[in-house]
């Protein structure tokens, strides 16, 4: 009986240390401005560029906003097919389309495809990935064809050819983990409490130093936590409604960029800035 009230005091204050700071996190909310309805109806993600936020449809229109003043341009991919998912490259969008089809600002080497069963891609300095499905792929910078990444289902890269993943270890708990570009794994990062039994996993986009960003429901809360390299949980908090994939992301300033729906109902980006109490 004494064992068993240790182990409950040791998980209690296991997980006060590891949500202590969450807690004294304040959020302020500054919203920016409306997404136009001819985006929102089809809007398939945001993707942020120091501070500029892209944001496109499955028609591939797009707007650019300016994150400081709330100013959109719009624009229009060249495509006849829908598009599944894009990122941005130094401010010029590279595309994935429903046939497993490369568009955009793709390297000329790079087969355009197609690659079957993926629906993400992710740029970085060092190519790019796609995955989403059963098969996830790399293509280096100056490669002609692309390697296969076996057994990863999640896949986010960082800077120097690293990938950060999900996976589930033998007692079917969650961690987190680094691998190399060729599917290497690197080492299990952080591991998440077996009381941690999320749905609708998406990882990213990537913090201002590389950390992952984990998007999740738990019951019927979505929530959002920042895990580090150096295996710390940042923060962890309650995320906005879900309006679509890839509706978070990093300003230049290390704030929180999301999309969430107002009081009407319509979609709008909104910057979260996180404070830290004093006293």
């Amino acid at each position: 009986m004494k064992q068993r009230i240790k182990t409950i005091l040791f998980l209690l204050l296991f997980l006060i240390s590891l949500t202590s700071s969450v807690t004294a996190l304040e959020i302020k909310s500054e919203s920016i401005t409306k997404i136009p309805d001819d985006i929102s109806a089809n809007i398939i993600g945001m993707r942020v560029y120091k501070e500029l936020a892209y944001i496109m449809n499955a028609n591939g229109k797009y707007i650019i906003i300016n994150l400081t003043d709330g100013d959109i341009s719009s624009f229009k991919i060249d495509s006849a097919n829908k598009i599944l998912d894009f990122d941005v490259v130094l401010g010029k969008i590279i595309y994935l389309d429903d046939q497993g089809m490369l568009g955009g600002h793709a390297f000329p080497k790079w087969s355009k495809g197609p690659y079957k069963d993926v629906c993400q891609i992710e740029a970085c300095d060092q190519g790019l990935i796609l995955s989403g499905g059963n098969n996830s792929y790399f293509l280096s910078k100056n490669a002609t064809t692309s390697i296969e990444l076996p057994e990863i289902n999640f896949a986010l890269p960082v800077n120097n050819g690293f990938i950060w993943s999900m996976s589930l270890d033998k007692e079917k708990h969650w961690q987190a983990n680094l691998y190399d570009c060729f599917g290497n794994l690197m080492g299990n990062v952080y591991k998440f409490s077996e009381y941690f039994e999320p749905t609708n996993i998406e990882i990213g986009p990537n913090g201002i130093e590389g950390e992952m960003l984990i998007s999740a429901t738990e019951g019927a809360v979505r929530t959002l936590a920042l895990i580090g390299n150096n295996g710390r949980m940042f923060w962890k908090i309650n995320g906005p409604q879900k309006v679509c994939a890839r509706d978070v992301g990093f300003d230049q300033m290390d704030d929180l960029i999301v999309l969430d729906r107002n009081t009407d109902g319509d979609i709008v980006i909104s910057r979260w800035k996180f404070t830290i109490p004093e006293g």
